[in-house]
């Protein structure tokens, strides 16, 4: 059985850098971040763009998806969230003195669908409708974890290093009966919310989508009423969502914050920010 100690944890942050030394990305493929909250949070309809793992490393997360409650406590079970689930979730503090920490590491659709492509016999197992799963963090599983961690910290180590990496820890889940949802690639939503998550700070409208897209504002809005999305909510969404994972993972103070999700205003985004969850972001510091 795995122990915490034993686990990857967020180390202290790089002086001046505001993120912690551990906050990884590789562009189009993935993303790791450790974050952090000293208070209870909750959300109601927190959507999941990627397909996520989750490791809960200190306190505990209530998750409420299709009726069915899920709880991770305990960093030895992994949480495997598809792209798509729609979840009202609860975090909680271990206790006061000890924040909730999680390990939240966020794969591209395009690397998923990738792995599908080179590996169909694992196709057909794949789930039909997103889902919330839970698995024991094993050790061949934990192994491959770390050694993906490893190969994110090294910038010598190109993408086609890191894409094989994460092709071997969804191998190791597939080994263990635990599939991804196949991605969703069709319509006019996964194209856009890409394009509005890898820039929020920019000051999107729709005319502005709509060009980057190819095709006019007219075009993106009838195209996105057929699919049920709001192009304001959406851009509002995903907003909120970069915010909610900055004000746990930088020391940024809130204007850089503000700044970094499209407001120039930090009172209308702290308004924004608490009628989204609840609290303001200065409550979850």
């Amino acid at each position: 059985m795995t122990s915490e100690s034993a686990l990857p944890v967020k180390e202290s942050p790089v002086p001046g850098s505001g993120f912690s030394r551990d906050s990884l990305r590789r562009a189009n493929l993935i993303s790791v971040a450790w974050p952090e909250l000293k208070i209870q949070q909750k959300a109601s309809s927190f959507f999941f763009y990627e397909p996520t793992l989750l490791l809960v490393l200190s306190g505990r997360i209530e998750f409420s998806h299709v009726a069915t409650s899920y709880e991770l406590n305990t960093p030895t079970l992994l949480g495997v969230i598809d792209q798509g689930v729609d979840a009202d979730y609860v975090k909680y503090p271990a206790n006061d003195a000890s924040p909730f920490r999680s390990l939240f590491i966020s794969l591209n659709s395009d690397v998923l669908d990738g792995f599908y492509q080179h590996f169909p016999q694992y196709l057909a197992a794949a789930r039909k409708n997103a889902q919330i799963t839970t698995v024991e963090l094993l050790s061949d599983i934990q192994d491959s974890v770390q050694d993906l961690l490893a190969t994110l910290q090294n910038p010598l180590m190109s993408d086609e290093r890191v894409r094989l990496r994460i092709f071997d820890l969804l191998l190791v889940l597939a080994e263990q009966r635990v599939h991804f949802l196949l991605p969703h690639q069709q319509g006019i939503f996964p194209r856009l919310s890409k394009l509005l998550r890898e820039a929020p700070d920019k000051g999107w409208t729709a005319r502005l989508a709509g060009d980057a897209l190819a095709m006019s504002e007219s075009t993106l809005r009838r195209r996105l009423r057929q699919e049920g999305v709001r192009f304001e909510q959406l851009l509002l969404d995903i907003r909120m969502h970069h915010a909610l994972m900055l004000i746990q993972t930088t020391h940024w103070n809130l204007t850089q914050v503000a700044d970094a999700c499209g407001y120039k205003s930090v009172s209308r985004f702290t308004e924004r920010f608490r009628y989204r969850f609840g609290n303001s972001p200065a409550q979850l510091r």
